[in-house]
């Protein structure tokens, strides 16, 4: 694996900064690590709980075919979010990591970017909505959401939570918009609000985010930031493949939304988005281990050996706790879906149980994106989204006729698979990187598998989602996935990240 990195000029003050200035003291980095890897995890885990809550409560108060109108608002709209976002946001993680200084002018380049984007992401968005069948009430509708697009330039500041190891701050602040959302949600259901004012309420909640995160952001980086106009290009041509590679990623991601939306109905559409909805809770769990570890990912690249033992860890953690969760979700589908939506939802368990285990690949791509963007190989991103939108627009072309909802269910599942698990492998510069991860997913996959058949044997229902888990988690252990050295190290971590949290507590 290359630890070889292209460095770009440096502008500004701070330029003669290098990388090592800005990790973390390394005798405290797994104190540091564990400590924002809990903030984040409790932080995500709070507002999951919010997220869930009014996704529930979203559900029971817009039925399945007006849940579905909303889904296809949005899923349409993510096809342009590159446009808006344009992968700012992980290289100026690794730029600001290796040139601190520099963090005022890079943010404020990227600001200025990012507006331009934004405000044309709406435009040819609406511009485009007829060809997809929104017209009349939805395409009002779109423009409404829109509006959530125009914000993203307040929210590229909170990346220095992240290079600073503060991500308390933007887990804090997440906590919050979801918390307001939730209590929109439940006062829009108590009111009998139409749909239109349950997406104002939604760009309501991104507003109060938005405005947080460039808030407190300012605590960490000088207001008296300038527009540097060569590095500009420079952020604009590295971006350019994450973005790209995002535009693909959303294809495959939510085409089969705006699929479903014209060639079948916004009632079969609703039970899809409901699963969806289920599936996708569990995505914010790498997004916060992998927010975490990218900072460090992006100066331990020098060291190979310390850098490929990180890497080997975050697949086998991953690995395993995507695979516990497609075991619950598998067995306990039918549970987790009642309690959330109710009965009128019942045809969303079956497409649960085939969706869940898409969130394999999610979890690997977590850790290949993020390792790549350390090596300043992003340019090889587009590869696999590529080949996942291209198999999930031809999949769903030849299933969502046959077989609805459920055709669909399958074309995330092989697409997002063949995309980030088997179409890098035949390239040279990520077949290791491929490899390394697959052989932790094939046969802590296969443990998975073999946990649910042998859930079935249980006599009562109730109690087979955990058996199902215990069963998994002690094969684990057995065959060494799950090791002691994982348990000393988190406590080792935990012990100095409180006493890191002590000191500070008592103004040392």
């Amino acid at each position: 694996m290359s630890g070889a990195l292209s460095n770009p000029p440096q502008e500004g003050p701070g330029a003669d900064q290098t990388a090592a200035a800005t990790v973390p003291n390394r005798p405290n980095l797994p104190g540091r690590i564990f400590q924002n890897a809990v903030v984040n995890i409790v932080g995500r885990g709070l507002a999951l709980v919010f997220s869930a809550g009014a996704t529930a409560v979203l559900a029971r108060y817009l039925g399945s075919e007006k849940l579905g109108q909303y889904g296809a608002i949005y899923a349409y709209l993510s096809l342009f979010a590159w446009m808006a976002t344009f992968g700012f946001e992980p290289v100026l993680v690794r730029e600001i990591s290796r040139e601190r200084g520099n963090a005022s002018h890079l943010v404020r380049t990227a600001m200025i970017l990012s507006l331009l984007l934004s405000t044309g992401t709406v435009a040819v968005a609406v511009a485009l909505s007829p060809i997809a069948d929104y017209r009349g009430h939805l395409r009002a509708l779109l423009i409404l959401a829109g509006l959530e697009y125009v914000l993203i330039p307040l929210r590229l500041p909170g990346v220095i939570f992240q290079v600073e190891m503060r991500q308390w701050y933007g887990a804090a602040i997440n906590v919050f918009r979801q918390g307001i959302w939730f209590a929109m949600i439940i006062a829009l259901w108590v009111l009998g609000a139409p749909l239109s004012y349950v997406i104002a309420a939604r760009v309501l909640a991104a507003l109060v985010e938005s405005l947080l995160i460039w808030g407190y952001s300012r605590q960490f980086i000088e207001e008296s930031g300038r527009f540097l106009r060569e590095r500009a290009a420079t952020l604009f041509s590295q971006s350019f493949p994450i973005a790209f590679t995002s535009l693909l990623a959303m294809i495959y991601l939510r085409i089969d939304q705006v699929m479903l939306h014209k060639m079948v109905s916004d009632s079969v559409l609703g039970q899809y988005v409901a699963a969806v909805k289920v599936s996708e809770l569990i995505e914010s769990l790498p997004t916060a281990l992998m927010f975490t570890l990218t900072p460090i990912l992006s100066v331990s690249v020098i060291e190979p050996e310390r850098f490929r033992n990180q890497v080997d860890r975050a697949f086998r953690y991953f690995m395993l706790l995507s695979c516990a969760l497609c075991v619950f979700m598998t067995v306990g589908g039918g549970l987790v879906i009642h309690v959330l939506y109710g009965n009128e939802f019942s045809s969303a368990v079956p497409l649960l149980a085939v969706l869940i285990w898409s969130e394999i690949a999610v979890f690997f791509a977590s850790v290949v994106v993020n390792v790549l963007i350390a090596r300043n190989e992003q340019r090889l991103l587009p590869i696999p989204t590529l080949v996942g939108a291209a198999i999930n627009v031809a999949l769903n072309l030849v299933f969502i006729p046959r077989y609805a909802a459920v055709g669909a269910a399958w074309a995330t599942l092989i697409s997002y698979t063949a995309a980030w698990m088997v179409a890098l492998l035949f390239f040279k510069r990520t077949r290791s990187l491929t490899m390394q991860g697959l052989r932790y997913a094939l046969p802590i996959g296969a443990m998975a598998l073999l946990a649910v058949a042998c859930s079935k044997i249980v006599p009562f229902s109730g109690v087979r989602p955990l058996a199902a888990c215990v069963f998994f988690l002690a094969v684990a252990w057995l065959t060494r996935f799950v090791r002691a050295s994982d348990l000393e190290y988190v406590s080792a971590a935990g012990k100095q990240s409180f006493r890191t949290v002590s000191n500070r507590m008592a103004g040392q």
